[in-house]
């Protein structure tokens, strides 16, 4: 009778559980994109986050010092709008400097290609930081 009853609590556990995970999964997806390392931070990895916080803003910063271009997603280049992807999954940090006035590159400044490649490789970092952090909450990774 006892293993019958600890049966039904596993089962009930089991059952409960892919409805928090799902929006803890959906919590953790969006402080990662957001916030780069948030969903680290999320998980408890604080120098994790820290680190890739730190890298991925700078990356961020340097290229708009460099004067990186902006991209839109109207263009009729798809090159273009996949730029587009990238400079926006940095997560709030573009928002914020088109908040603060941030137009994009002027083409005749000597390292603004430069300065779009870091945007660019900012916003796909944040997205590789995206999956560590899924892989990590669903115990593929620690």
């Amino acid at each position: 009778m006892a293993k019958s009853a600890a049966k039904k609590r596993a089962e009930e556990v089991v059952e409960k559980e892919p409805q928090l995970r799902t929006g803890f999964l959906i919590r953790l997806i969006l402080a990662s994109w957001l916030v780069p390392g948030g969903g680290h931070f999320l998980q408890g990895k604080k120098v994790r986050a820290l680190i890739l916080f730190g890298s991925i803003i700078s990356m961020f910063v340097l290229g708009v010092l460099m004067n990186g271009e902006l991209f839109r997603l109207n263009s009729p280049s798809i090159l273009h709008r996949l730029g587009f992807v990238g400079e926006w999954s940095v997560g709030a940090a573009m928002p914020l400097a088109r908040f603060f006035g941030y137009a994009g590159g002027d083409p005749y400044f000597a390292s603004a290609d430069y300065g779009t490649a870091f945007l660019i490789a900012a916003g796909m970092l944040n997205i590789l930081t995206m999956f560590d952090a899924y892989d990590i909450a669903m115990g593929r990774k620690t």
